[in-house]
């Protein structure tokens, strides 16, 4: 997938989604998905992310700093820096996140599992079995290798695999929990603050209907 410009943006954008483009309008409602997306597209062709769109419209919303640093943290969180990397674009006076994702050579697991892209740009899960089968075929054994060599080596292969799934899932689990914890948070100081201004309000009106 070539690099997102500002000489190719317009383009890149024109063109809509496909099998190594998607397009997200809004950071926070699609940082949960956003590790299981990076590796669909590392999984298959690569494949560009692009945060601050809406297709449906055809409208650019733009990201902001606090959103950037969202998707750099899930990137980190997920330990997806080193098949994929997030930078800005300027398009329309806005910044609009680029989230750049590399083919990757072996099978990357995130969001709690291994992730490809489909021809109609939609992604699925891949069954244990097949995450298995797709690692250990890529295993090099040698003629002087015993048959005995060989099971050990997949057999400890297939152990990391399985131990690297469910540290991805633990990830992604821990991941939703915060956000809860965030979006609760949010919640609770939007109710204070109508609470707040309520008060306010009320007061003023008081204040208002004796003095006046």
């Amino acid at each position: 997938m070539e690099i997102v410009t500002q000489d190719n943006i317009n383009s890149i954008l024109l063109a809509g989604e496909n099998i190594k483009v998607e397009f997200k309008a809004n950071v926070k409602s699609a940082r949960n998905t956003l590790p299981k997306i990076v590796s669909a597209f590392a999984n298959t062709e690569g494949g560009v992310i692009i945060f601050g769109y809406d297709e449906r419209d055809r409208t650019v919303i733009g990201t902001s700093t606090n959103d950037f640093e969202i998707v750099k943290k899930v990137i980190l969180a997920s330990k997806l820096e080193e098949v994929c990397s997030a930078y800005i674009v300027q398009y329309e006076e806005k910044e609009l996140i680029i989230t750049q994702v590399e083919k990757s050579k072996s099978t990357v697991i995130a969001g709690g599992g291994a992730y490809i892209r489909n021809g109609d740009a939609s992604i699925c899960a891949l069954e244990s079995k097949d995450v298995v089968t797709r690692i250990t075929s890529t295993i090099k054994t040698s003629e002087s290798m015993t048959s005995i060599e060989t099971l050990e080596r997949l057999e400890n292969k297939i152990g990391q695999i399985y131990d690297e799934m469910r540290r991805s899932q633990q990830a992604h689990e821990k991941e939703l929990k915060e956000q809860k914890e965030e979006h609760e948070k949010e919640i609770i100081d939007s109710k204070r603050s109508n609470w707040f201004f309520c008060i306010l309000s009320a007061v003023i009106g008081w204040a208002l209907g004796k003095f006046l």
